[in-house]
């Protein structure tokens, strides 16, 4: 910081122009994900994929950041310049673009890690030159929500008995990324590893499951929720069930209870959205043992499609093909960028196909208005409220009951 203040001093002494700060307000910027802006001075956010562009007219940047324990991708003018690693120091102005050529120049700084790794504070961008307004993003919008799967958790690393390591995570290349950027689609990412439905890994029913989080501003922060209306998605994609399934069978009927109320309450928020439900390519018939596991869910994803689809919504389920030993596995036995390559493949797709999706046009939707109950809060944190009719039964549009 000395030594960086002493070249200020020496170019505003020289006559050159002095570097500009930046701040968060800036209309320069972009934002990427959910952000928490409650102070002019300092902006916030922690959910995988959340960052900020910056468009300038100059020969370098330095971005303010707080985040310890990060991993950053930067983008200069289109071009991967390598992670920003920050976990080791608390050092809050780091460079990111230096020795550009003079002329407009964009930077994207998004966030590889999770809310389970860090939550950032961004105090805003110095820039040699001056700042230019930024775009608007892409008109195509997706939103998601998963587990470690969707964090990229292990994606990088190659050794399946490896731990995890925020090194080798990297939402920006699983398939979920992989699938919107082929689509040419800007996206919300909201997950967080170990996170299921009804259990989080290991049966744990102690800490928040992904439903009780999904409508906050920051995974890490109860307090601020996050305001729907402010990014409107064409299509949601929710990839959750491997965690419940990692040590027991969960109860069925509440699985599916709960995973339908989730539906509704985003149904309820865009009603003119597109839903994919898919299995992940983690989920076996042969672990846990005994328990089925990838019939089961695959069965459930059918029963909420058909159950969703009486308040309105429009759902599909789409099974991604299974990680194999031929692809190899990431740290832990995730899907490495082999695997997460085919299933972003898959899901762009599927997109394609519900969407109406081309290179050069969008398809068309008129929003339906939802008719159930969802997702409410209650004293302990979210409950469910699905009204199932005086017989007690779960019926698909055809009229038939629904089995847990």
């Amino acid at each position: 910081m000395r030594k960086f203040a002493m070249i200020l001093l020496s170019l505003c002494g020289s006559g050159i122009a002095a570097l500009q700060e930046i701040p968060p307000p800036s209309t320069a910027l972009r934002y990427l994900g959910r952000t928490l802006k409650t102070d002019s001075t300092a902006y916030r956010w922690d959910w995988s994929g959340s960052g900020v562009a910056m468009s300038f007219q100059g020969t370098a940047c330095w971005v303010h950041l707080f985040s310890p324990g990060a991993v950053y991708r930067v983008v200069v003018d289109g071009v991967d310049r390598g992670p920003l690693d920050l976990r080791s120091g608390v050092d809050t102005l780091h460079a990111v673009a230096t020795g550009l050529a003079q002329g407009p120049h964009e930077v994207v700084l998004s966030s590889r890690t999770e809310p389970l790794v860090s939550s950032a504070t961004f105090f805003g961008f110095r820039i040699d030159g001056t700042p230019l307004a930024a775009g608007s993003g892409r008109t195509r919008k997706l939103e998601f929500y998963g587990n470690s799967i969707t964090c990229g958790y292990g994606i990088l690393d190659s050794i399946a008995s490896n731990p995890f390591a925020a090194i080798t995570e990297d939402e920006g290349k699983t398939f979920a990324a992989q699938a919107a950027d082929s689509l040419a689609a800007d996206r919300h990412t909201v997950c967080w590893s170990g996170k299921g439905v009804i259990l989080n890994n290991g049966k744990d029913t102690l800490t928040p499951t992904l439903p009780k989080l999904h409508d906050r501003v920051l995974g890490t922060d109860s307090l601020h929720k996050w305001n729907f209306s402010s990014w409107t998605p064409d299509a949601v994609v929710i990839d959750l069930g491997t965690n419940d399934y990692s040590a027991v069978a969960p109860d069925s009927a509440w699985f599916e209870a709960v995973y339908a109320a989730l539906v509704d309450s985003l149904h309820h928020r865009y009603p003119a959205a597109r839903f994919v439900l898919v299995d992940g390519p983690m989920l076996s018939d042969g672990w846990p043992t005994g328990i089925k596991t990838l019939t089961q869910v695959r069965r459930h994803l059918d029963n909420i499609v058909a159950r969703v689809a009486l308040a309105g919504a429009n759902a599909t389920h789409l099974s991604l093909t299974p990680s194999n030993p031929s692809r190899g596995y990431g740290a832990d036995t995730h899907p490495n960028l082999a695997q997460a390559t085919l299933n972003g493949q898959e899901l762009a797709a599927h997109l394609r196909k519900v969407l109406g999706w081309t290179t050069t046009s969008l398809l068309s939707r008129t929003p339906t208005a939802p008719r159930r109950g969802a997702l409410v809060s209650g004293e302990s944190g979210w409950d469910v409220r699905i009204p199932l009719g005086a017989s007690g039964r779960s019926v698909d549009p055809a009229g038939r009951e629904l089995q847990p």
